[in-house]
């Protein structure tokens, strides 16, 4: 690697043993627990003995990735590689929900599948039909940012402004708070200088979704230099107290960790740090709510001299920490396939595409980074187990958080059950046989 990989990956790479035991020690208190298996007959009598085994088949966390390029590539093949690696690595998909390209021209929102294309903006219903076939968890993001702001909006009054805002969260309730159960409600607000044309707008926003989502995970999602620790003054923290103290839904916060080059020059020792980041969980922690990594680049620029090693190294030390924090329940990746980033040509290395901060490459081969996620997420952290059943004994199995597939056989045959191991949740089984 370059002597500039070396430098990012200092601190990574320090002896902390401290570090390393809180990383082990709090994957196993948090992302496990205990399961206790009662078997009974068809007649509700005890099973005196069995073989049981239970294989995890889906985690509680969420492993997500946004859904931007499904049927966006030239061929039927490419298009197909993909839709079948994100289902092989993923239980969540960020679904786009950005105002401009979704609603192009006022009053004609691009919903349906066969809406003309825009790229990287798969309409919803073609995501939510993908989410839907393979189990996977969609997210809404965003329902408010300055960003992507519609251009028949320009130059609107804020009571306009106020009235459009409210007709796009109500149209866009009405056809998927149902269908998708977490969102981003507003997104980056600490950093619009003056470009929203609304006061107050991220209230305004949590107002609306309080009312109109009900039973949905209502998320702010930030990237404004979280990792800037100044304690309860901490800016992003600030912003969720005073929602919080507004009397204003707010169910998580997300954070983003996108590599970028201005963030590598100046804060890297920060955001690179474990004790630092740590400390940050720690005080986000203090808000009473789920945090998730909401938007995961890290580069493999030229420059790194290896730069998928070094990649890798780092996706697999942040992985480890950030799962191993009893506050946090998702990591989602960014752009899962090199040279689709956005304002760039797709295939190129040209702007954003210059980070290389996807997972596999533009033809779908996997890069180093994505062997690490997928030995963690569907080997290390998964469970696969036996348990020798008698009748009387606790009959308790350890298992990573999610739901399983159970395997009961006995002199009588074999049958097959499922169960749910939640954190929190219940943790006794009673399963009855067939007849």
């Amino acid at each position: 690697m370059s002597d500039l990989a070396t430098t990012l990956l200092q601190s990574f790479r320090r002896d902390d043993p401290a570090v390393e035991a809180r990383i082990s020690e709090g994957i196993q208190a948090n992302r496990t627990g205990f399961g206790a298996i009662e078997l009974v007959d068809a007649q509700g009598q005890p099973v005196e003995r069995a073989r049981v085994r239970l294989k995890h088949t889906r985690h509680d966390y969420h492993f997500g990735c946004n859904l931007f390029m499904l049927d966006q590539f030239q061929s039927a093949e490419q298009n197909a590689a993909y839709a079948e690696r994100f289902r092989s690595l993923f239980n969540l998909a960020v679904v786009p929900f950005y105002w401009s390209d979704l609603e192009p021209q006022e009053g004609a929102p691009r919903f349906a599948k066969d809406s003309a294309p825009i790229y990287r903006r798969p309409p919803p219903d073609l995501c939510l039909e993908y989410c839907e076939r393979h189990g996977i968890t969609p997210k809404g993001h965003p329902l408010l940012w300055h960003q992507f702001w519609p251009q028949w909006l320009a130059g609107a009054t804020p009571q306009t402004v106020r009235a459009r805002i409210a007709r796009r969260f109500e149209l866009i309730a009405e056809r998927y708070r149902d269908r998708i159960p977490v969102w981003d409600v507003a997104n980056e607000a600490q950093t619009a200088n003056g470009r929203m044309p609304l006061d107050a707008h991220v209230d305004y926003a949590f107002e609306l979704a309080g009312r109109l989502f009900p039973g949905c995970t209502l998320t702010y999602n930030d990237d404004r230099k979280w990792w800037d620790h100044q304690g309860d003054y901490t800016p992003v923290y600030l912003l969720m107290r005073h929602l919080q103290r507004s009397g204003l839904r707010v169910d998580a916060l997300g954070f983003q960790y996108h590599m970028f080059q201005w963030l590598l020059e100046r804060d890297a020792q920060q955001f690179m740090d474990p004790r630092h980041l740590f400390l940050c969980l720690d005080q986000y922690a203090k808000l009473g709510v789920p945090l998730n990594l909401s938007e995961i680049s890290i580069i493999s620029r030229r420059d790194l001299g290896d730069g998928d090693a070094f990649q890798a190294e780092v996706v697999e030390r942040l992985y480890r920490l950030w799962f191993s924090h009893p506050a946090t329940n998702g990591l989602i990746w960014w752009n899962m396939v090199d040279g689709t980033a956005a304002y760039a040509p797709p295939g190129s290395e040209q702007g954003e595409n210059s980070l290389r901060a996807g997972l596999v490459n533009y033809d779908l081969s996997p890069k180093k980074a994505w062997t690490v996620l997928e030995r963690l997420i569907r080997r290390e952290w998964t469970t696969d187990t036996v348990l020798d059943y008698q009748a009387g004994a606790p009959n308790q199995f350890r298992g990573f958080h999610g739901d399983y597939a159970v395997e009961i056989a006995t002199t009588a045959g074999t049958c097959t059950r499922t169960l749910s191991l939640r954190k929190g949740g219940p943790d006794r089984f009673r399963l009855a046989l067939d007849g």
